[in-house]
């Protein structure tokens, strides 16, 4: 897989994996985004692949979520190596 192509199946990826604990967590974009100090429309771009996290944001949303953002980022990584 080339590296662009890669990259951006890794920001696609990480994309399903916020929304899939944030739903996880039971929580709506809007009390999610709350918790993070983040606007309900930047998780919502987020999730719909807009915009991508800035590793702020990414450890916000992480930390919200009961995990750390290097584990959401393994997970991807992971998912990307087997998708390779």
């Amino acid at each position: 897989m080339q590296l662009n192509t890669r990259a951006e199946r890794l920001s696609e990826l990480l994309r399903s994996e916020l929304e899939a604990r944030r739903v996880a967590a039971g929580l709506s974009k809007s009390e999610l985004a709350a918790k993070a100090g983040l606007a309900v429309s930047f998780v919502s771009y987020l999730e719909s692949g807009k915009r991508r996290p800035t590793v702020e944001s990414l450890a916000k949303l992480a930390w919200v979520l009961g995990t750390t953002p290097s584990k959401i980022l393994g997970t991807c990584e992971s998912r990307l190596e087997t998708d390779s």
